[in-house]
């Protein structure tokens, strides 16, 4: 199997489009898929960057689905950026029913209705048996009986979807033919995350202990390539293709690929992407920004300058030491200061529950109170994305009312 996750197409960076890096990268993906040939490719979400994704930005998507489809039946499991909506439209355009070996699991399905898919491989010898899990929003298992979702119902109500999964894939199943692989769109506790992940990600989390005991667990949902510590079966984050922001400068980006048999352990190897341009930060004078220039040449650059007084030159000096790389907003070192409030740099996005706190801050509240507001904020921001509007508890009430109603007395 090949496994990609975290694609986001159309990202931007600090405004600047990254088309022509999309392009190269996911070139570089479909090559590495005709090389090594495998049975299956699975794409553990994030698609997109956004549930709206333009239309350029669908096209692009999904010439390059369809022509890893040409390679093998190639499955794409819905992220928290993705739309069911849309991904549903999609298999009805692209999916088997017109031939073309795609897969777009929308969202949670029961074994029969999608949950569970079943490819031949090495000719017919063996099988896959793949069960896929898109993003659950919380909102999935709120009770009636509670006014919050707590982090211990979704982890309770995730181990009851994986069960039902992992039941219905070992149905018929045969030790000396099946491999059984787990895709899911999900955060895992302990796993590795960028300062942007973890100032943003609000998704409840999953127990390692907890995902199935199958051949290998493709993960997404987080951005740094990664093995989850913890179970004594493979699972592991294939990362995004591309750095997403400046946190991520230094990931080395891969997908993955897994040699799985029936009978022995499985082996899992990283394959390195080197497609896209590089992130970079510099931080220096500008004397020492001329005698490195070379190497950032071709790179999106985010600097920290030492040494100058404000001038209003700054820029124009930066662009004929680097005229070569695209310069993301260049900073001198006493005016970063003013912006430590936030905590991260204020540059890179989304910032807005960063900047909410450090309003926070600034009318007078602060600690237990302010992070409880802003726990509020965010989960307010991750609505905008979802299309399954929240529970209402005054409506969840009435309904129960309107379903048990008094007996008038005769």
């Amino acid at each position: 199997m090949l496994h990609t996750s975290d694609w986001h197409i159309g990202h931007t960076l600090h405004g600047f489009p990254r088309n022509e890096d999309f392009d190269a990268v996911l070139a570089e993906i479909v090559a590495i898929a005709q090389e090594y040939r495998p049975d299956l490719i699975v794409h553990s979400g994030d698609l997109f960057h956004t549930s709206r994704p333009t239309g350029r930005d669908m096209i692009r998507a999904l010439q390059v689905l369809i022509r890893l489809a040409t390679v093998a039946p190639t499955v794409v499991v819905a992220g928290n950026h993705d739309s069911p909506t849309y991904f549903e439209f999609f298999d009805l355009l692209t999916g088997p029913s017109v031939g073309r070996g795609l897969f777009f699991v929308d969202q949670v399905r029961p074994a029969h209705e999608g949950g569970v898919l079943t490819f031949d491989a090495c000719g017919g010898e063996q099988r896959i048996r793949l069960a896929a899990l898109p993003f659950v929003h919380p909102n999935r298992f709120w009770q009636r009986s509670a006014p919050d979702t707590s982090y211990s119902d979704y982890a309770e109500g995730m181990r009851e979807l994986q069960a039902q999964l992992l039941e219905a894939m070992r149905e018929g199943y045969d030790p000396d033919r099946d491999i059984l692989f787990f895709a899911a769109h999900v955060y895992i506790t302990g796993a590795k995350r960028s300062p942007r992940e973890q100032a943003m990600d609000v998704s409840f989390e999953a127990a390692p202990e907890d995902l199935p005991k199958v051949s290998y667990t493709a993960l997404g949902h987080i951005h740094c390539p990664q093995a989850v510590r913890g179970p004594k079966f493979p699972a592991r984050y294939s990362g995004s293709p591309l750095a997403m922001d400046f946190g991520e400068a230094n990931d080395s980006k891969s997908v993955v690929i897994v040699d799985a048999e029936p009978g022995r352990p499985v082996r899992v190897q990283p394959r390195p992407l080197s497609s896209g341009r590089r992130l970079a930060v510099f931080e220096g004078t500008l004397d020492k920004l001329r005698a490195e220039a070379a190497q950032y040449d071709g790179t999106f650059l985010k600097l920290l300058i030492t040494g100058e007084e404000p001038d209003g030159t700054l820029s124009q000096k930066i662009a004929e030491i680097v005229p070569d790389a695209i310069v993301i907003r260049p900073e001198l070192a006493g005016e970063a200061a003013t912006d430590a409030i936030l905590g991260c740099d204020p540059g890179d996005e989304p910032d807005l529950p960063d900047a909410f706190r450090a309003f926070l801050v600034q009318v007078g509240l602060s600690g237990a109170a302010a992070e409880s507001m802003v726990t509020a904020f965010i989960q307010l921001l991750s609505e905008v994305d979802d299309e399954t509007p929240p529970p209402v508890r005054a409506e969840e009430l009435l309904r129960a009312a309107l379903e048990d109603t008094w007996a008038e007395a005769s």
